[in-house]
This record gives structure tokens, sequence and C-alpha cells, in this order.
């Protein structure tokens, strides 16, 4: 998957991004912070779009990254998931700084 850049400036998300569901790889994660925010990277596995258990975007589950340098933070980290889920997205909970986030899903072919 090419690299997939999302921001937000103040307390809110970024646009979720969806991973390749066919895909094993692994998931790269810059978050890249200017000025003064604490945020989160967060995963769902639920689906607007499932054929079979459809869930609306506003009732979507989404979970904290285990990973405590991306949990709550304050400053830019680079962080993975192992396993890939089929949604991210980054969760401002304070702040007036703007988070970029730079996604990248290993494992598949570019275009």
């Amino acid at each position: 998957m090419r690299p997939v850049v999302v921001s937000v400036t103040g307390i809110g998300t970024t646009p979720i991004v969806r991973m390749d569901e066919w895909c094993t790889g692994p998931v790269s994660i810059q978050v890249n912070v200017s000025g003064t925010v604490t945020y989160s990277v967060q995963s769902s596995n639920d689906d607007p779009n499932s054929p079979t258990n459809p869930v609306a975007l506003g009732s979507m589950t989404w979970i904290t990254t285990n990973d405590p340098n991306a949990a709550n933070a304050t400053t830019s980290v680079q962080t993975n998931y192992l396993i890939s889920p089929l949604f991210i997205r980054v969760n401002v909970s304070a702040g007036t700084g703007t988070v970029t986030a730079t996604i990248v899903q290993l494992g598949v072919a570019p275009y």
C-alpha cells in the first residue's frame, strides 16, 4: 500500500485509514506533532462496508494501541501493528496543535 497521510488540528480525530485485509503484513505508523497535543493511535476491526455485519461509522469501537509510546502521547513517535487491523486513526484528546500521521502497510506491492 502506498503511504497514506492524515492529519487533524486541535481536538478530534484524523480521517480513518482502511488497511488491505488481503495483506498479512505489519503496519508502520509515524506520527509527527506540531504544537501541543495529547493523542493516541487507535484501530478498529469493525467494518461499515461489511456485507454480512456492517457497523455504522459512529458506532465503531476504537481500541488504543498497546504501545505505551503512542497512547496519550505528546511528542512525535513511530510505532507499528504486527497484524493489520481493518482501520487506523489518530485521536487527539487535548491541545491546539496539529498531528500528522503517515501510515504504511508492508507486504503489498505498490501500484
